[in-house]
């Protein structure tokens, strides 16, 4: 009888130290506010929503980072024909230079030359205005400004439009408008407004709207198919034609060069022109074949120390 006690009393002391450690209520709470805080509560800009700064030919929300310079290099060739002009590309129709430069990390600032159709000098900028963020304090998406002057230089006929300049100028103004809506599939809105000083005809408008849509889906981690098509709405008519743009291509990404490659039937290389003019219907395969590659550099002083 005298040993039933003291195994009774280690029988109980598991329960005694386990009621001693046991968290209270008020300690399981805080605990789980901390993992919000870790996970849920942790706001974060959502990055990489397209691969570059134009989705093909049109802009994106992307924008070039703070002390980084962008060039790029685009060719345009020929209707994809066949054999007889190498299926387009004996006929470079159109090559634009631009240099994109991030003046802060919301703030981007650009120059271009095109050479057709009117030898055009592009300057333009791009403010990221608001960002597309995941977390407890999310919004659904980005929202960038586009704002661009081009100004033509070509010799026109007859030779007394020469002399006004200001007949030479487009004004482009883009509004952006993406969502990321998974790691690989990425949308874009961006409702277009140009102003022409100076048409071809007078029964052209000087002011055109377009809504241009797109979007990328990431094939691989480097690799993505792209969409973009250009509805100019019925202000512009002229000639009878389908001003309607469309572009279907691919990003490739290697290390600081992004190459893309895309079947349009546009002619034009800059926002001016391409958003509402096109050289032929996609569909009864009147289609130009074009590539660009950017380069990336960074013009950061390294610290010193």
């Amino acid at each position: 009888m005298q040993l039933k006690a003291p195994l009774f009393i280690l029988f109980l002391i598991p329960f005694y130290l386990f009621s001693q450690t046991k968290p209270q209520d008020d300690d399981m709470d805080s605990l789980f506010d901390d993992l919000d805080d870790i996970t849920i509560k942790e706001n974060k800009e959502v990055i990489a929503t397209f691969k570059s700064t134009r989705l093909m030919l049109g802009q994106s929300t992307e924008r070039v980072k703070a002390n980084q310079l962008h060039f790029r290099i685009s060719h345009v060739f020929g209707k994809i024909k066949g054999i007889d002009n190498f299926f387009g590309l004996d006929n470079i129709n159109n090559m634009n230079i631009s240099f994109e430069y991030g003046l802060s990390d919301f703030i981007q600032l650009g120059l271009a030359r095109s050479n057709k159709p009117d030898k055009t000098y592009s300057s333009s900028v791009k403010l990221s205005l608001l960002r597309q963020i995941y977390g407890e304090n999310a919004f659904p998406f980005s929202l960038s400004y586009y704002g661009g002057l081009d100004i033509k230089s070509r010799t026109y006929f007859p030779e007394a439009r020469n002399k006004n300049f200001n007949g030479r100028l487009d004004y482009v103004n883009q509004i952006l408008i993406s969502r990321k809506i998974s790691e690989k599939l990425s949308v874009q809105l961006s409702p277009t407004w140009i102003h022409r000083n100076l048409t071809e005809t007078v029964n052209d408008p000087n002011s055109i709207v377009s809504i241009g849509i797109g979007g990328r889906y990431l094939i691989s981690g480097s690799t993505s198919i792209n969409i973009e098509y250009f509805d100019t709405l019925d202000t512009f008519d002229a000639y009878e034609l389908n001003k309607n743009t469309l572009s279907v291509g691919f990003d490739i990404e290697t290390g600081g060069h992004v190459f893309q490659l895309y079947f349009t039937n546009a002619f034009a290389l800059h926002p001016g022109k391409f958003a509402i003019n096109q050289s032929g219907d996609f569909f009864n395969r009147e289609i130009n074949f074009g590539f660009s590659l950017l380069r990336e550099f960074s013009i950061s002083k390294k610290n010193k120390h």
